[in-house]
């Protein structure tokens, strides 16, 4: 009977101890308390997300990418589940995003891995890149932002200036013009001057359609941009503070000739621009060119996006992993205290 029970307890508990050692809470040397999670499995691949969002949006990219890698994936500092009590100019910058990669690996202990980033995450992972080292196998950047130099936000933070797509053209003009007297009047009659999320979702919902191919995805794009928004503050200070301008990352990747793919929407207004940089300052550099797509490629065109990304990262094959390091406990969400913008 006795052993009955020890058996029926073990099995209870298992479920919950590879869940602890897949997914919680990391606490990190740069002092960062990260929310984590690894999916798959395979060689290990770092997914880093656009500045001022969670790891939300990314779950069909994880979820699909995960088929062929061991996936690790995270919320930065006082985004989605990561608790950060604390949030100015010294603990929320561009530096403390590019040391948290490196703090959330040497946790895990995962001895080498390779890192897919999107959007301004593109940025700091290749900051991340001139200074792992051996650590890093290879690198995909997804619609990477301008290397060159920052640009200033918008007057009131809702549009994504490091990247400016038109309208889906799945729209007709006629239709964008009905969607937009919409707008107006719902910010007009339904939404209270003062209620500035309620207006800021309204807005982000009407320009979710220059976000996307597909008007399918819209809702994801929305949620994508209303969350950036509600981070404005977040996003603000890790895409202006300590920022190297101009950006110089590249020489390392010459340098230690790290294998880079570049996936770019052919949407992109500076598309011209974008390829013949990166062709021109990483002579190896693979550069893949998504039709049908706008920011999110992977939702836009998944056959075009993946026949060009899975078969880069299987190029890399881990040989063995590290046993990790136990992760912090779970912080309860009433021990969380930020300020909210």
């Amino acid at each position: 009977m006795r052993k009955n029970v020890f058996l029926f307890i073990a099995l209870f508990l298992v479920p919950f101890l590879v869940k602890a050692q897949t997914e919680g809470w990391a606490i990190c040397n740069s002092g960062a308390n990260l929310y984590f999670k690894i999916v798959g499995s395979g060689s290990h691949v770092l997914v880093v997300g656009d500045v001022g969002n969670s790891s939300t949006y990314l779950k069909d990219l994880i979820k699909k990418l995960s088929e062929t890698n061991r996936v690790v994936y995270y919320d930065p500092r006082a985004t989605g589940k990561s608790r950060f009590p604390v949030i100015n100019d010294s603990t929320i910058n561009f530096t403390k995003a590019v040391a948290d990669i490196e703090a959330l690996r040497m946790v895990l202990r995962i001895p080498k891995w390779s890192v897919i980033a999107h959007g301004f995450g593109a940025k700091i992972a290749c900051a991340y890149a001139s200074q792992a080292g051996n650590h890093l196998a290879q690198l995909v950047l997804i619609n990477p932002t301008a290397m060159s130099e920052s640009k200033p936000l918008s007057a009131y933070g809702y549009f994504d200036n490091y990247e400016e797509y038109g309208f889906s053209r799945m729209l007709s003009q006629e239709v964008i013009n009905r969607r937009f007297e919409g707008l107006q009047h719902q910010l007009q009659t339904q939404i209270m001057p003062t209620d500035s999320l309620a207006r800021a979702r309204a807005i982000m919902a009407f320009q979710a359609a220059t976000y996307v191919h597909d008007t399918l995805h819209e809702p994801i794009a929305a949620d994508f941009l209303y969350e950036k928004v509600r981070n404005v503050g977040i996003k603000s200070r890790v895409s202006t503070k300590f920022v190297p301008n101009p950006f110089d990352c590249i020489t390392a990747l010459r340098q230690r000739n790290v294998p880079v793919l570049v996936v770019v929407s052919r949407q992109r207004y500076d598309l011209n621009g974008l390829v013949n940089f990166w062709k021109k300052s990483v002579p190896n550099v693979t550069i893949s060119l998504i039709d049908r797509a706008h920011h999110f490629p992977w939702l836009d065109n998944p056959a075009a996006f993946y026949a060009q990304v899975t078969p880069f990262l299987q190029r890399f094959v881990e040989e063995t992993y590290a046993e990790q390091k136990k992760a912090s406990r779970p912080v309860g969400r009433g021990n969380q205290r930020r300020k909210r913008y």
